[in-house]
């Protein structure tokens, strides 16, 4: 997915997203990984999706991004390392984020609108 569609599909969300998460984790260099494991009681071998995390073979879970401002975190200092910023919430549960001199981001949660900043300072970065 492109990077300006992975944004839109953020800020369209009225809730975190399982889906967002995996869109973000491939964009962070997750690998996807399909082994057939074990069989069913049929005899046939049954399908199973690993994840494989960027940093070497290891499998891992890919993180709740959307949900978790530590994981939205992660995405921060993967895509724009250095840059400060600021994230705050709404009575709501609804939250808005800050990176730099990047545009206030706001969004359904706190860690959406952190993935946003995010990914908007990358978005800046690669078109500079």
């Amino acid at each position: 997915m492109a990077l300006s569609d992975l944004i839109k599909q953020i800020e369209g969300a009225t809730a975190p997203g399982r889906d967002i998460d995996v869109e973000i984790a491939l964009l962070l260099g997750w690998r996807r990984k399909v082994e057939y494991v074990k069989q069913d009681e049929h005899g046939e071998p049954v399908r199973k999706v690993f994840w494989v995390v960027p940093t070497g073979g290891d499998y891992g879970k890919v993180p709740r991004y959307t949900s978790s401002v530590d994981a939205a975190m992660t995405v921060v200092q993967e895509v724009a390392p250095g840059i400060i910023g600021g994230v705050s919430w709404e009575e709501d549960g609804r939250g808005a984020a800050i990176l730099g001199d990047g545009p206030y981001c706001q969004a359904a949660t706190p860690a959406m609108a952190l993935c946003i900043a995010a990914l908007k300072a990358k978005q800046t970065r690669d078109d500079s």
